[in-house]
């Protein structure tokens, strides 16, 4: 696995600080098996945590870890209710949040010339807070949102959306919702509509569920998005499918990028204590020279130089919140068969 390359690369070039990195790994599984797995680590008095995976574990065990001192780097979990949260400076991510993925729809839809847009989401703790983050993105964007518009799982309510949808009339039609109701409402909305409108939705529905099913030849060419880059490129790439062929590696690089960062930003600090080292992390990917592994980025802070660390996951520049403030995006519509198609990376910055 990638992140296990990144522990070898630290170990091998003398550990952080003289000390080799020791990887101590516990299950993710349930609400309950996840809470007891980050008790399990802080008891064993780890420095970081690297993970969980999802956002609501991240949001279910982050007090753990916090009143424990101990600095977490989450590679996946995007939640927008992360941005705010009391982590006493002690969460990392190297996934971008939310807000920058709608910033980068925004970007989509001003990109394609439609003015009049209106904002559909789920309405739930996923949704709303996406849909109020659509709405700001779309606004520094100088595209008017036309309107927002809620909707729950029930066919009433999604038929509410979409009467809602008709009567204001876009060009197009953001959709920020989940796997089975984003293709859901998306089809309602055509279906009322002279399908041509222009639907611009997030990287959860670029996966229709199995119960969804594939979008229509007509439909799905309309249907575009931005979903976080869930894969390395280059040499490192190359590396991960010589060593481990056909091995699913999506966000791969996001562990990679957390193990390398705490590894550099200790030796950065020259210390273990999980705050100093979380408080140096945001320095060593805004300015200097360009590193993207621990052997190139010690060697320049040995030399005396200031680093850039851009690591496999691309231009990654933590803010001083602990969180991304520019990150790769990649594009994607629909082929005629509804599969997902690629349309190339996008490049969002909000430092």
């Amino acid at each position: 696995m990638l992140f296990r390359s990144a522990v070898r690369e630290v170990n091998t070039h003398g550990g952080v600080n003289g000390q080799q990195i020791v990887v101590v790994t516990r299950e993710e599984g349930d609400t309950a098996t996840t809470e007891r797995s980050v008790q399990e680590l802080v008891d064993l008095g780890v420095d970081a945590i690297i993970g969980p995976t999802s956002s609501l574990a991240v949001l279910n065990t982050l007090d753990t870890a916090v009143d424990a001192g101990v600095l977490t780097c989450a590679p996946t979990a995007s939640a927008l209710a992360l941005d705010t949260y009391p982590d006493n400076g002690l969460l990392i991510r190297t996934v971008p949040s939310d807000s920058l993925q709608a910033s980068a729809l925004a970007r989509l839809v001003e990109e394609s010339g439609n003015n009049s847009v209106t904002v559909v989401y789920l309405d739930d703790a996923f949704g709303r807070p996406f849909g109020d983050a659509m709405e700001r993105a779309l606004a520094l964007e100088d595209t008017a949102a036309v309107d927002t518009v809620s909707f729950t799982e029930s066919q009433d309510s999604i038929d509410d959306a979409v009467t809602a949808v008709v009567e204001a009339d876009p060009g197009a039609v953001v959709v920020i919702a989940d796997d089975s109701t984003g293709p859901a409402v998306i089809r309602a909305i055509d279906a009322a509509t002279d399908g041509d409108i222009s639907y611009f939705v997030n990287d959860a529905v670029r996966r229709p569920s199995a119960t969804a099913g594939a979008f229509a030849a007509d439909l799905a060419p309309r249907i575009f998005g931005a979903s976080p880059a869930a894969t390395a490129e280059g040499a490192l790439a190359d590396t991960m499918e010589a060593l481990h062929p056909g091995t699913p590696t999506l966000f791969a690089q996001n562990a990679y990028d957390c193990l390398t960062l705490l590894a550099v930003g200790a030796a950065a600090a020259k210390s273990d204590d999980p705050s100093t080292i979380a408080s140096a992390i945001s320095a060593l990917t805004l300015s200097g020279t360009s590193c993207s592994d621990f052997a190139s980025c010690t060697d320049a802070l040995d030399a005396g130089r200031n680093i850039d660390y851009d690591g496999p996951s691309g231009a990654l520049s933590i803010g001083a919140q602990g969180d991304p403030i520019s990150a790769v995006f990649d594009r994607f519509t629909f082929d005629e068969s509804g599969r997902d198609v690629s349309l190339g990376r996008l490049v969002i910055d909000n430092g």
